[in-house]
């Protein structure tokens, strides 16, 4: 089979010359989060059916569902490409990919980064390879990662590059996950700049704002680029969330259902676990901040049947328990909390992330939705500092620092008012945090430090 060279000089194995450039296409649709990344892949298969890295990408999408039966798929897809592999002389790079792609599927994701990490090495304008491991650098919480992997490879890339602006928006977002926020918008405006429509830049500025309290021009920036954004895959429902959160933050909470109800949760039986985790964690927060969220568990619990035994993610499967206990089915819950018990025995990447943390974030839900908050508070407690772990941004993690704030409200108020004053410390914008701090400081008998948080927690609803 011969050799056709593609963009940015990588090295493709086919027969037709134009796969190449359909390959270079389908990656920057997958950087774009472009609606007909499926039907791209289709196409070029149905095309070009003997092209090994098409099978390999094939496996890739299919494990970015993130879910059990997408992963059988995977493997059926690993085996397809194992069979292209054996009867082509393929390129070093995408047998590179093709070993990531086995240690994907089995569930070695230390190893899947590392071979990706290893083809950027010799091949630094692979952005399939660069997105992927940015991917997998984010749902292991490794911001530092994330960054440097994105900054080995910048020199290698140039201005006129056509995908640069996604190389840059994921330095950006590296750089806000890493506690570097003022780089962070700059390279993620700069690639927005570029490219309105560049949904992750418009993302990693919007985690900026979140991360420094500014709720109002969060909302500004999410509601200026969405004619473009909103063009997108379902991604375009993370940016909605982001700014329901920022209007959550402001106690708008009529604005916040409003979001859900049209944005947030409004294809849910698409069965995306995004979407699933965007809708889960808001309907947790509202109630947290004392809104009646009605019949809305319902969707979720639905979808979340279907996934009591995945543990692809754990910060996923958390999720799907979130939508089971609150939405009225106990014996799935306890099936899925003791399903991530035992995985936790196994020697999977995500299988250790569940003994860490997840068995125990697991039980402090279910103490919480079985109203017992000091359960709970000794659940979460002696992991708190490891939750990082599980993966997602710091914005999404800050659920469960939230949990651990309000049951320790509830049920330990002289730990609360410790919490509460680390936690407005760090996020003096937050309304929310200085009216439980006001709580637990009066439980205390520290009358008039509560008065002046609850000013404060006044002041700042006033001002939003």
């Amino acid at each position: 089979m011969a050799r056709v060279e593609g963009r940015y000089g990588l090295v493709y194995t086919t027969d037709r010359p134009e796969s190449a450039a359909r390959f270079d296409d389908l990656v920057s649709a997958y950087l774009g989060f472009g609606r007909d990344i499926g039907d791209r892949l289709k196409a070029l298969q149905a095309d070009d059916p003997d092209m090994p890295l098409a099978h390999v990408a094939k496996g890739y999408f299919l494990k970015l569902f993130g879910s059990a039966a997408m992963s059988a798929r995977a493997r059926k897809a690993l085996g397809d490409a194992d069979s292209r592999f054996a009867a082509v002389a393929a390129t070093e790079r995408e047998k590179l990919h093709l070993e990531a792609l086995r240690a994907w599927c089995a569930d070695d994701l230390d190893r899947t980064t590392d071979l990706w990490e290893r083809i950027l090495l010799d091949n630094p304008r692979d952005a399939f390879a660069l997105r992927l491991a940015h991917f997998n650098h984010f749902y292991a919480g490794e911001g530092r990662r994330m960054r440097d992997s994105v900054a080995r490879v910048l020199p290698d890339w140039q201005d006129s590059d056509p995908d640069i602006g996604f190389v840059h928006g994921m330095y950006g977002f590296a750089l806000e996950e890493s506690g570097d926020y003022a780089r962070g918008e700059r390279y993620g405006r700069m690639a927005v700049e570029r490219n309105p429509a560049d949904a992750w830049s418009v993302h990693a500025v919007a985690h900026v704002m979140e991360m420094q309290g500014r709720h109002a021009e969060g909302i500004a920036w999410v509601k200026r680029h969405e004619p473009a954004w909103s063009t997108t895959n379902n991604f375009r429902f993370h940016l909605y969330w982001h700014r329901a959160l920022y209007h959550l933050e402001r106690h708008e909470l009529a604005e916040v259902l409003a979001l859900y109800d049209d944005y947030v949760a409004s294809d849910i039986a698409a069965d995306m676990y995004l979407d699933v985790c965007n809708a889960a964690s808001m309907l947790w927060r509202l109630e947290m901040y004392g809104a009646d969220v009605g019949d809305r568990w319902k969707g979720l619990t639905e979808v979340s049947l279907r996934h009591v035994e995945d543990h692809d993610l754990i910060f996923v499967a958390l999720h799907y328990l979130m939508a089971l206990l609150k939405g009225g089915e106990p014996e799935a819950a306890a099936r899925l909390a003791a399903q991530l018990e035992g995985f936790a025995n196994s020697a999977a990447t995500q299988g250790r992330v569940s003994a860490r943390v997840g068995v125990g974030t697991a039980a402090a839900m279910t103490a919480l939705a079985n109203g017992d908050p000091g359960a709970a508070v000794d659940a979460l407690l002696p992991i708190r500092y490891d939750i990082w772990c599980m993966g997602g941004s710091h914005a999404q993690r800050d659920l469960f620092e939230e949990m651990l704030v309000s049951a320790a409200v509830q049920a330990r108020p002289q730990l609360a008012r410790a919490l509460l004053a680390e936690r407005t410390a760090a996020k003096p914008a937050s309304a929310w945090s200085w009216r439980n701090y006001a709580k637990a400081l009066r439980a205390q008998g520290q009358g008039a430090a509560a008065e002046a948080a609850e000013k404060r927690a006044e002041a700042l609803l006033a001002a939003a």
